[in-house]
């Protein structure tokens, strides 16, 4: 069968008959599992796109955790009688999932079931309509005054996860919450919107007029639902609403607020990974009064106010600036997501693999990388691959023992990592250019190897130190050369019939990105950009990016980011035992999560995301009958995938990410299924 959901949060009531209805029906009954099921009738406004659909069904064991437990030796009219009662004075706030069974029957089903109590003022009936909450606890804006700003200049002012996003959703008004002196909340309204955007940065608004601003007067608070069962959202009655909207017409416009007399302490909205490495300014003396980063001056949030950030934090986000404008120079159209991503991979990771389709610019992104940092020479090396490749040999070079002299391979790996070796306060970034055209395991077995060590421990071994006195370079060329940590190692892949697929062995070594590029519309400013990379005034030193690095000893994903990925171990593994999120993907997962710079356009759930993406999904391959219940079925009319273990463990865990990349992930694998009966 065919899934939707619908993430914006609904409240309804129990769907009580009407005593005329004929036939007469019972919204509350028995089900063929002996289990107590009900309809609930929707009370609040939908999204857009919702269906016209007024009910939805709901099972006993959305109750559970709320309190309620059924009897099941009582009769069955004693069992729905005690359920009705107890349903009297509460609500439901939910998610709706869609379900196309195989005869074409839909049916919709509340998800994520939470419950709170009625109002004294609830009455048959009434309608609520969301409004956004925004909060400086929640969302990191200093004050009331930095919101203004924000709302008048149409920035990004947070993200707000259970509400319709859509285009046509937009609010009339917004909502902002504060604790006074006496840590009393205190709510004031801002309108009124004709339209608004969303992206990673959250909400931004288009203001009908002027932007205005009233108190939530006590009247209305007594009429609407706040509660921590529908978080950062309030749901008002349509009288109070439309009350509230009659007062926001006739009150005079807040006077406009210019950056200059506003300190903004942070940009970040919800949607910004703060790391627990960034100190307050008293912490961290050390603090850099400067602009605002903005990465994509003309899609950003579109500010330049003050901002106060630790000194090596912003040195991070100038390099991502400067990483970003050389990318447009060079005539490059990635996302910049993806920038953030791989920057984020390459600082965190043993090895970084880019993948995707021929002629997306690969190579040159890496060039442009290493063009930011400023590199020079032998820092920044290309090795073309070679298909003919069988041994580590034929990549670092042999021992010659006829002629008694080490002959390095011809890719100029070797003397790049003897001078890395030389220079340890300088960056080296060796790129292997269509990495997977020979098999990977062959020629590059002994750098897996060396990976997966603690940096300091890991050793290239070229020949046996028996021959050392007996070759005559061996003083250019000694028998081991020590692989530092300021040596960073890229590959770039195709994946089509002419090249190899990477083994569990590869996969669990590194961030395995595929790029996307933007739409093509953005290449009509290419040519107004000069087509080059413009490199550092002077070369970043690798203590300067070590700074950037986060070294976490212990794993501190959350409990519920853990529980996910037991989860999805425990199903991988049901599916072959050969494979599974080992600890050392944990550990990656980790790594990545804490190394994730403090901007506002990858937070932790997209980059978690991000990572499901690169170090699982990548390792999800095989025939049909290993992977249809782990991936799903895939559907030609409904052009989706149907629920397989992957989806239900996503929709367990709304509160880690929404997944967005691993379902559309899923559902091309679940294709390749269905059309060639294999996934790779």
């Amino acid at each position: 069968m065919s899934t939707k959901i619908w993430d914006s949060d609904l409240v309804g009531v129990l769907d009580e008959p009407d005593q005329f209805d004929l036939p007469y029906r019972d919204t509350i009954f028995i089900n063929k599992n002996n289990s107590l099921q009900f309809t609930v009738r929707i009370i609040s406004q939908p999204a857009e796109s919702f269906p016209n659909v007024k009910t939805v069904t709901c099972f006993y064991s959305d109750l559970e955790r709320w309190g309620f437990e059924d009897d099941f030796l009582e009769t069955e009219e004693i069992r729905k009688n005690r359920l009705r009662e107890w349903l009297r004075d509460r609500l439901f706030v939910f998610k709706v999932e869609r379900r196309i069974r195989y005869n074409h029957e839909e049916v919709y089903n509340a998800l994520d079931v939470r419950v709170m109590p009625k109002l004294p003022s609830f009455h048959e009936g009434l309608r609520l309509i969301p409004a956004p909450i925004f909060s400086k606890e929640v969302h990191g804006m200093k004050n009331i005054d930095e919101f203004v700003l924000r709302l008048s200049n149409k920035k990004f002012v947070g993200r707000i996860d259970n509400i319709s996003h859509e285009s046509d959703d937009t609010p009339s008004f917004v909502v902002w919450r504060e604790l006074d002196e006496e840590e009393e909340e205190q709510f004031s309204i801002f309108g009124e919107f004709l339209r608004h955007q969303y992206a990673h940065g959250g909400f931004s608004f288009d203001v009908s007029d002027d932007l205005k601003m009233i108190s939530f007067q006590d009247k209305w608070l007594e009429e609407c639902y706040f509660s921590d069962a529908i978080g950062n959202l309030v749901f008002i009655p349509i009288e109070t609403y439309q009350e509230i909207t009659n007062a926001i017409e006739n009150v005079t416009p807040i006077p406009p607020v210019t950056e200059s007399e506003l300190e903004i302490k942070s940009p970040a909205p919800s949607a910004v990974h703060t790391t627990p490495n960034v100190l307050t300014a008293k912490e961290e003396p050390k603090v850099a009064q400067t602009q605002k980063p903005d990465l994509e001056s003309d899609m950003s949030e579109g500010g330049n106010a003050t901002v106060t950030v630790p000194m090596t934090d912003q040195k991070e986000l100038d390099f991502l600036k400067l990483l970003y404008t050389n990318t447009q120079d060079a005539g490059l159209v990635y996302q910049r997501e993806d920038l953030i991503n791989f920057h984020t991979s390459m600082k965190s990771s043993s090895l970084v693999i880019l993948s995707g389709m021929s002629g997306t610019g690969k190579t040159k992104l890496v060039e442009v990388y290493s063009h930011s940092l400023g590199l020079k020479g032998e820092q920044f090396t290309v090795i073309p691959v070679s298909p003919s490749w069988t041994s580590d040999s034929d990549l670092i070079g042999y021992a010659d023992t006829m002629h008694m002299v080490y002959r390095p391979g011809d890719s100029g790996l070797i003397n790049a990592l003897r001078k890395a070796e030389d220079e340890p306060n300088k960056i080296f970034v060796i790129c292997f250019d269509e990495m997977n055209l020979a098999r990977v395991e062959h020629y590059f077995s002994q750098f897996l190897s060396i990976l997966e060590m603690d940096p300091g421990k890991r050793v290239l071994r070229l020949y046996n130190d028996d021959l050392e006195s007996r070759l005559y370079n061996s003083a250019q060329y000694p028998p081991t050369i020590v692989i530092r940590d300021n040596v960073f190692f890229v590959g770039t892949v195709n994946m089509d019939e002419s090249t190899y697929h990477f083994s569990d062995k590869v996969l669990d070594r590194a961030n395995v990105i595929t790029l996307t590029v933007m739409p093509f519309e953005n290449m009509k400013e290419m040519p107004e950009k000069k087509k080059g990379v413009t490199a550092r005034s002077e070369e970043l030193d690798f203590e300067t990016y070590k700074s950037f690095i986060r070294e976490n000893r212990t794993v501190s994903l959350s409990e519920q980011e853990l529980a996910l990925l037991w989860d999805v171990h425990n199903v991988m593994q049901e599916a072959n035992r050969q494979v599974g999120v080992g600890p050392r993907i944990v550990k990656q997962i980790d790594v990545f999560l804490e190394n994730l710079p403090s901007q506002e356009y990858v937070n932790r759930e997209i980059a978690f995301d991000f990572q499901f993406v690169q170090r699982v999904l990548t390792k999800v391959r095989g025939s049909e009958d290993q992977l249809n219940d782990l991936i799903g079925k895939y559907e030609r009319d409904s052009g989706e995938a149907v629920t397989g273990k992957f989806m239900d463990i996503f929709n367990e865990y709304p509160m880690v990410s929404d997944f967005r990349m691993s379902r559309e992930v899923i559902k091309q694998k679940a294709k390749e299924l269905r059309f060639n009966g294999y996934t790779m």
